[in-house]
């Protein structure tokens, strides 16, 4: 019984471990000012897609030119 034990209180342990940290994306509104993360490009928020995998696809206009990127 206490090889089962043992097992049982190690499965605990992964589980509580494993728990997934999930953050919260703020959606930017259309016409609002937006920068990307890596890059530091700046634009105007022109369309916002909601992806499947729960991260968002925004396309900006800079300086009159046409810009996606992910935010994750």
């Amino acid at each position: 019984m206490s090889d089962l034990c043992a097992k049982m209180c190690n499965i605990n342990k992964q589980i509580k471990g494993s728990k997934k940290v999930e953050t919260k994306i703020q959606t930017p509104t259309v016409g609002s000012q937006f920068t990307t993360a890596k890059s530091g490009v700046t634009g105007e928020v022109k369309e916002v897609v909601k992806n499947a995998n729960g991260s968002l696809r925004v396309r900006l206009d800079v300086n009159g030119q046409d810009r996606w990127t992910t935010i994750k």
